[in-house]
């Protein structure tokens, strides 16, 4: 009996080291895998506007945003103008700062927040790139250094950066990064025919 039972161990460890995890297949059909060196930490309601702003101070070459939703109001003491002042600050040391924003849905709050920032966004010499006409981006993200990744259900509004309870991660990967950024250089190249700076 120890002898079945020690070679039904053994069968156990050999499959698990020779048959490789399932993942489900992506969105282009080729397998997911995950990148060895990979690092996560879950960011809830003001955890997330620290360490985004701790990203955007330190990044040292690019920053692209994807914004459902990001309300500044000029000279107020909030965390979305310092969001704002902080991409501003990036963007005249030398970083460059890409934004993604919802501009195309029907006239309303939502757009007049966002265009009043899009337009700050572009007098600091930052990138702005509208949302199709058709689909509604309801992104929350964030890619630094193509290497680190903000994203979740945090907009760039007063009430969801202080006052709500709201969950993003942070995530330490190249792998990942280089995946979203693609997804994003997708729609902004689908929106802007005309738009020669990939993100790849």
């Amino acid at each position: 009996m120890r002898r079945i039972a020690r070679v039904v161990f053994l069968l156990i460890v050999l499959v698990s080291f020779s048959v490789a995890p399932a993942f489900p297949a992506g969105a282009d059909g080729a397998d997911s895998c995950v990148h060895p060196q990979v690092s996560v930490r879950l960011l809830t309601d003001r955890d997330y506007i620290h360490m985004l702003i701790e990203g955007i101070d330190t990044a040292r070459f690019e920053i692209v945003l994807c914004a459902y939703l990001f309300k500044t109001i000029e000279n107020a003491d909030g965390y979305p103008e310092r969001v704002m002042k902080s991409l501003s600050s990036a963007a005249k040391r030398g970083v460059r700062v890409f934004a993604l924003m919802e501009l195309n849905q029907e006239s309303g709050d939502l757009i007049r927040s966002n265009a009043v920032t899009a337009e700050r966004l572009k007098k600091a010499g930052i990138t702005v790139c509208p949302d199709p006409v058709d689909i509604v981006s309801h992104m929350k993200l964030v890619v630094i250094d193509r290497r680190y990744l903000f994203i979740g259900s945090h907009n760039l509004t007063q009430a969801a950066l202080k006052y709500n309870h709201e969950a993003s991660v942070w995530i330490d990967s190249p792998f990942i990064a280089r995946e979203a950024l693609g997804y994003v250089d997708s729609i902004c190249r689908f929106c802007d025919k005309d738009n020669k700076k990939s993100l790849k």
